[in-house]
Formats: C-alpha cells, structure tokens, sequence
C-alpha cells in the first residue's frame, strides 16, 4: 500500500472516531496514533483521557432498516435486515420481509445470510434500492420458555429494537417487564459471570488511569475503582444487576425472585439477545 493510502485510511478511521465519540479532530488523531491505528484501542485511549462520550457512542452505524422477530415452537430468531433509505424502511413490503425472514429463520427453513438471498432479491427488483440481511440470532430451547418483543413506536412501521428471552418457566408478565428492560437498558450479559475478565481488567485499567490524573491518593484508588466497577459497569451492562427502568431502584434479580415467589417456584433467566439497528 502507497504511503498517500495508508494516510487515507489513517484519515478514515479518524472520522469514524469523531464521527462516534464526539472528540475533537485533533484529540482522535493524538490517540489513533497512540494506539497505532487501531480503532478499538484509540478508543480506550480517548476514555483514558476522560471522553466518555466514546463509550457510549462506540458502534453506532448510520444504517436504516428493521428488527424483527418470531418464535416457532420451541425456537426463536430475531434479525437485522437493512436498506440504504429510511423512505424504504417505511415501506410495507420491506417490513413484511423482515418478519418473513424471521419466521423462516425460527422454523428453521433457512439456516444462513446466504439462504436469505433468493428472498431478498425480488424486493431489491421492485423497491431498486441496495438491502440485505446484515445478522441474525435462533436460539432454542430445552424445556425453556421464549418471549419475545419489538419496540415499535408506530405500530404501522417496522421495529428499530427487539430482544428475545428465555426463562426456566411460563412467566408472561415477568417476560414482558424484563424485555421492555433489556430493550431500553441495552444489558450486554445475563450476570457479572458472563463478563470477560479481560473486559474487567480495561475497566479498571481505564478508570485507575483517570483517577491518578484527577489526583486521588495512590492507596484510595483501588476501592473507588472497585466501586466504579461495581456501579457503573455491572448494574449499566449486567441484566440482573441493572434497576428497574420501572422505579430506577429495584434491582432486576428482585424482580425475577418476586416473580418465582407469585409462581409457587423459582423462574430462571436462562439467556437473552438484543438487538438495536445498526449496533
């Protein structure tokens, strides 16, 4: 590669750092160079530097199309289908083949982004705009039960959110309430368990950074880490642990075990997926 398009794709990436944190075009070329390029790492180097803005910007995508999802019996699929327009995003026909593909994914009657294609295709004719099937997730169950819910602020358009539950026990309600959460907290793991240690050793690398720059004494930082850790990171990205969005103060576990008690049984969360467009 040419020294002039290295500089080009170094530019790029620069952009995107703007264009997702928010930093200034200077402070994103400072930390793309310090991370040598590396996108994901440049953006742990603005956190460091204090711009938290970049973590909760991280991965946006400017892409327009819908969610939707189905449950087939024992099985679940939600999925991500996009178009270049929101004015093709709005049409009925694209809609309707977004929760085709779902049906069909749950049924299990197609398997892959490439089975989707022949389905695909006809709609791409008559709509002529550029569209396909970016992901999707089936899950299936064991004795389980699956729930699943897409928000849809116009009942007349597609969804842009969705999520998919499985519980141990039928729990309608319980169901409801918890994927309204995962839809409007966006939890990325079940319980702290779930979290890559390696994930928990960049949080706390990141805010023990920030805090010697802020000048806190050496011996307090470990517990105000530990703290941060806690409060920040497992209740904003750790379903059990984040409060309710109902009252901000009950603690979704609470929810679950109030739920077991009406039940005459314990219910389990067994897992969940979540998706937003374009994340």
């Amino acid at each position: 590669m040419s020294a002039t398009a290295m500089e080009q794709d170094f530019n790029k990436v620069i952009m995107k750092l703007r264009e997702t944190t928010g930093a200034g075009m200077m402070d994103c070329k400072k930390a793309l160079t310090e991370a040598k390029g590396n996108y994901d790492e440049a953006l742990v180097v603005l956190r460091k530097k204090g711009l938290s803005d970049a973590a909760k910007k991280a991965g946006r995508v400017t892409k327009e199309g819908v969610i939707a999802y189905a449950i087939a019996g024992p099985a679940a699929a939600i999925v991500e289908l996009n178009s270049e327009t929101d004015f093709v995003a709005r049409n009925a026909e694209f809609v309707a083949l977004g929760q085709t593909l779902a049906d069909k994914f749950a049924k299990g009657q197609i398997k892959s982004v490439e089975d989707a294609k022949d389905l695909v295709a006809p709609v791409f004719q008559k709509l002529r705009e550029n569209m396909g099937l970016r992901r999707f997730e089936r899950i299936e169950t064991k004795g389980g039960h699956l729930y699943g819910y897409a928000h849809k602020p116009d009942p007349n358009l597609g969804a842009k959110q969705g999520a998919l539950i499985e519980l141990s026990r039928e729990a309608p309600e319980l169901a409801k309430e918890l994927l309204l959460q995962i839809v409007a907290a966006k939890p990325r793991y079940l319980n702290r368990e779930d979290v890559p240690a390696a994930e928990i050793a960049k949080e706390r690398e990141i805010h023990t950074e920030i805090l010697k720059k802020e000048g806190k004494p050496e011996a307090q930082i470990p517990k105000i880490v530990e703290g941060k850790i806690n409060k920040l990171f497992y209740q904003s990205l750790c379903l059990l642990e984040q409060p309710s969005v109902r009252d901000n103060k009950t603690p979704i576990s609470g929810i679950v075990k109030e739920a077991g008690a009406k039940a005459g049984g314990p219910v389990a969360v067994t897992r969940f997926v979540r998706y937003q467009l374009g994340e």
